[in-house]
């Protein structure tokens, strides 16, 4: 499945068939559009570090960090996010009695995170720096999760 069409498919969530789409998905493809995804949505937070450095040595040394450095920081702390997302998933799906895998919770948690964060950048870009946002973008996010969870079946 395309990065595009898994896109389209997470916006279009907590819709069953959605679902069931990205369930159909292989794991190196939703790690790929995970990636993708952070990249894609970090680079205005990249642009204004850029522009806030003043000499060209800087830039040039901070430049060569993102580069190198910045997608394995950026993999490895969103690879560790989802699992932390997912155990909280996990929980709502025990406590709803749903027969959900861990796997199968973290790709749905790594698809439904992506309109919070979508909403993430749009706010940062924007300027707006209220901590109450994040409590928001969390509620949102398990609200997804929520809906997405109780469309299985339960526990017999």
């Amino acid at each position: 499945m395309g990065l595009l069409i898994a896109l389209k498919n997470s916006l279009l969530l907590p819709k069953k068939e959605a679902l069931f789409r990205l369930n159909r998905v292989g794991m190196l493809h939703t790690m790929t559009y995970l990636f993708v995804l952070m990249i894609v949505l970090f680079i205005p937070n990249l642009v204004n570090n850029i522009e806030n450095l003043s000499r060209n040595e800087e830039k040039s040394m901070y430049m060569l960090q993102v580069i190198v450095f910045y997608p394995f920081v950026i993999f490895f702390t969103m690879i560790c996010l989802v699992s932390i997302l997912t155990f909280l998933s996990f929980i709502i799906s025990k406590l709803v009695k749903r027969k959900l895998t861990y796997q199968l919770l973290w790709k749905m948690t790594t698809f439904a995170i992506t309109i919070p964060l979508l909403i993430h950048s749009i706010v940062s870009v924007i300027g707006y720096n209220n901590p109450g946002i994040i409590a928001l973008l969390l509620l949102i996010l398990y609200t997804l999760m929520y809906k997405m969870i109780i469309i299985y079946p339960k526990k017999p």
